[in-house]
């Protein structure tokens, strides 16, 4: 089995290039490659961050500019093997076997996103081929408030706005996926209230908690998902990705009362392990766990712990199901 992975700043291990990143604000990036050793042999599709450090976003002068070079950066590596539609979607399927796929994320609009003039640049961003937009990173965002201590904010106006710009995009064929990763309690709520208020939104947008991991003890706040927004975001249908180690979960033991957990909540009405995934945010994390310490570990660990069809939707099944929703929605049935 290959692991969908939901979440990975893939670029990030090219932070000594000075043409991507400034090597000075991604020092302790070297020391987290082995998360990524053979990376590319066991994942067969890769949501793509991306990211900057508030730091390296700071030093740029025209931000929109510094997210296309990391678009740019994602077509140039991943050519041919990018996913944007139905037919992208179809070769994928035809070439299991083929080095990993990928689909463009934005972690993160703090830097690009100010004013209700610059949402016209989204449409521009869905159409060269980005699927996951996660409006918020840190407590900077105009969008919403984010899991930084004290930002205690909710969705902005600003923030509903970006979804109901969201919402339109879906007309062009495939459909974005919002983000609520990094968002605060109360902000996660209102977003998802916004989903709740009427039913269509969620067959335009898929909301998604791309990589972390649910509240649990001694880590109540940073990058968490409660309880309670864990059950409306799977009554709406949406998709969850747990992270695999530290800061998150310090025991394979944990990470699997955790999946768990969140499978005791009904997934759009039924329950299950359904709409759960994996996002390891190899490269965004210090450290793993030695168990889990890079993707042929993670797969081969899911594949001893849980029973043959929970394991297979846990490590893909429920991502391709993602990657359908997202991806194919004008024909699905061309898709196995």
């Amino acid at each position: 089995m290959r692991l969908i992975d939901l979440h990975v700043d893939w670029l990030l291990q090219y932070s000594g290039e000075a043409t991507v990143f400034d090597p000075a604000w991604c020092a302790q990036v070297p020391q987290r490659l082995g998360q990524v050793e053979g990376y590319l042999q066991d994942t067969t599709v890769a949501v793509l961050s991306c990211y900057r450090s508030a730091d390296d976003w700071s030093h740029h002068a025209d931000p929109w500019r510094a997210l296309a070079d990391l678009v740019t950066r994602y077509e140039a590596e991943f050519s041919g093997r990018l996913l944007q539609g139905p037919e992208d979607l179809k070769r994928w399927s035809e070439e299991p076997e083929s080095l990993c796929w990928g689909v463009l994320g934005v972690e993160g609009f703090d830097a690009v996103i100010r004013t209700a003039s610059d949402l016209d640049r989204l449409p521009q961003l869905f159409e060269r081929g980005v699927r996951l937009f996660q409006p918020v990173y840190t407590s900077s965002s105009a969008l919403g408030g984010s899991s930084a201590d004290g930002d205690d904010r909710g969705i902005t106006e600003l923030g509903k706005s970006f979804l109901d710009v969201l919402a339109g995009l879906s007309r062009l064929g495939a459909r974005p996926v919002f983000d609520l990763a990094h968002l605060n309690p109360k902000a996660c709520g209102e977003a998802l209230a916004w989903f709740e208020a009427d039913s269509d939104r969620a067959q335009r947008v898929i909301p998604v908690y791309s990589h972390g991991a649910p509240v649990h003890e001694g880590f109540a706040r940073p990058r968490a998902i409660t309880s309670e927004n864990v059950r409306r975001l799977r009554a709406l249908g949406g998709f969850i990705g747990f992270s695999v180690g530290p800061p998150f979960f310090h025991s394979p033991g944990q990470l699997k009362a955790a999946l768990e957990s969140v499978a005791a909540h009904a997934f759009d009405g039924q329950p299950g392990f359904q709409g759960i995934a994996i996002g390891t945010d190899f490269l965004g994390v210090d450290r793993t766990l030695p168990e889990l310490g890079n993707m042929e570990k993670v797969v081969g660990w899911i594949a001893a712990t849980f029973e043959q069809e929970t394991a297979g939707a846990l490590v893909s099944g429920n991502g391709k199901t993602l990657l359908k929703r997202m991806l194919g929605r004008d024909d699905p049935s061309k898709v196995t």
